[in-house]
């Protein structure tokens, strides 16, 4: 799944293609500029375990 964030209002949608427009404000898909996963999951607040944690 891609996520997918609008520039107009700032909902974040989640679509594996690029939607045709916000469900929120009604934006065209212009508007709509996909995140990386990556930088989502840090807004999120997931943090990945270390390969080798100290006891």
């Amino acid at each position: 799944m891609a996520i997918w964030k609008c520039q107009e209002c700032g909902n974040i949608l989640e679509n594996r293609c690029k939607p045709g427009k916000c469900k929120v404000c009604g934006a065209t898909k212009d508007k709509l500029f996909k995140e990386e996963q990556e930088k989502r999951q840090k807004q999120k607040g997931v943090v990945t375990a270390k390969a080798n944690p100290k006891p």
